[in-house]
């Protein structure tokens, strides 16, 4: 891994190719028939005004674009705009164009934050959910019963996948068929680019058996956790490791299994089991792997940076604003998780390679260096 050297905030925006986004513009035709609110324009405004607030909406979009300080950036001149046109370019304009920022982005600084360990190759994979009411959109996935009085609350889900620090793929369900994990994580594991070596890491909602032995004929390695009352039987022992501790765990088992499935049908085939029991509370868990070359310890500790990507999803909540639509269409909800993925990646590198501790801090100290980078342009456009 190169050797890591602190980024500014200029530095960071600057190393975005203006040649890239101009390719991108062409080639998705995002600024077909547009006169003003160019592809450039409306990311740059999204990522910045994240990055200024918690709860970005139209409004602040059309507060921060109409700003001197804004203007002077990006060079727009004396145009100004009202939030119903941001709505109505958010509902029209191509997703694809974000995508392909936000993929550059991964590949760009990827390269930069990415370890040599045996971590480097795990590739979390997780879903979360934002509410929405019923009342304002027409899609959506129903959780629970319907309340007695009023709209009911419906579901956006967001499935994604992190790749060491980083996000590196997303995909966005809005209707019911991709409720269950069973479907929307089984497609996003099998739309992702992984590649030989790669680990996948989820958790215990994608339990099918078949699944399972799906990606063993793929040839996905993964690991995942079992329920506390898995159904098995032994075929042989894999590692004698019976009363071991390490990592705050004692271990159990490490074993050889079939594993039974959906109606008490025992599946012969080849799965290891590892138990093991949390020393400060007695909690027994149960690691699902098809990875044989490693111990035990080793599978323990990968399923433990699943939780990583728990972290990830609230820091994109809080920090980022995702649980607040700034667009209702589903064509403005993709723009927005990819701006958001954007946005969190240049905090991402931005907090590690100035070494901040928190991601808090961490935006605040991007939100000051971004201010003064518009006032310092605003200045050069009209000097004092």
């Amino acid at each position: 891994m190169p050797k890591l050297t602190k980024k500014s905030v200029k530095q960071l925006l600057a190393a975005i190719p203006q040649h890239l986004l101009e390719e991108i513009g062409q080639e998705t035709n995002v600024d077909y028939n547009v006169s003003r609110l160019y592809g450039e324009r409306m990311f740059k405004l999204i990522v910045f005004a994240m990055l200024r607030s918690e709860t970005p909406s139209t409004r602040l979009l059309e507060h921060l674009y109409n700003t001197p300080y804004f203007s002077a950036f990006i060079g727009k001149g004396e145009h100004k705009t009202r939030h119903s046109s941001i709505a109505d370019r958010l509902s029209n304009m191509n997703p694809e164009y974000f995508k392909a920022i936000f993929e550059w982005a991964v590949e760009h600084y990827g390269k930069m934050l990415h370890s040599n360990s045996v971590f480097k190759r795990l590739k979390r994979f997780d879903s979360t959910m934002v509410p929405i009411s019923s009342a304002l959109v027409d899609w959506g996935m129903r959780v629970g019963k319907s309340p007695k009085k009023g709209a009911r609350k419906v579901q956006l889900k967001f499935t994604m996948e992190l790749h060491a620090k980083l996000p590196a793929s997303v995909k966005s369900f809005f209707h019911q068929d991709r409720l269950s994990e069973e479907r929307a994580l089984k497609q996003a594991i099998e739309e992702a680019k992984l590649e030989e070596g790669d680990i996948a890491v989820f958790d215990n909602g994608l339990k099918s058996r078949q699944t399972l032995i799906g990606f063993d004929n793929q040839g996905v390695k993964y690991v995942t956790r079992g329920i506390a009352k898995t159904r098995f039987e032994t075929q042989q022992t894999h590692s004698r490791i019976k009363g071991r501790q390490a990592d705050g765990l004692k271990f159990h088992r490490d074993e050889k299994v079939y594993l039974y499935g959906n109606a008490f049908k025992l599946i012969e085939h080849p799965f290891r089991l590892i138990e093991v029991e949390t020393l400060d509370k007695g909690e027994r868990l149960i690691f699902i792997t098809n990875i044989w070359d490693l111990n035990a310890m080793q599978i323990a500790r990968i399923y433990r940076q699943r939780w990583d990507i728990e972290v990830f999803f609230r820091f994109l909540k809080q920090q980022l604003g995702i649980k607040h639509l700034i667009n209702r269409s589903e064509n403005g909800v993709q723009i927005q998780i990819y701006c958001a993925l954007i946005a969190a990646i240049l905090l991402l590198v931005f907090k590690i390679t100035n070494k901040i501790s928190g991601y808090k801090t961490a935006k605040l100290l991007f939100a000051e260096q971004l201010f003064i980078l518009f006032v310092n342009e605003l200045n050069k456009k009209n000097p004092p």
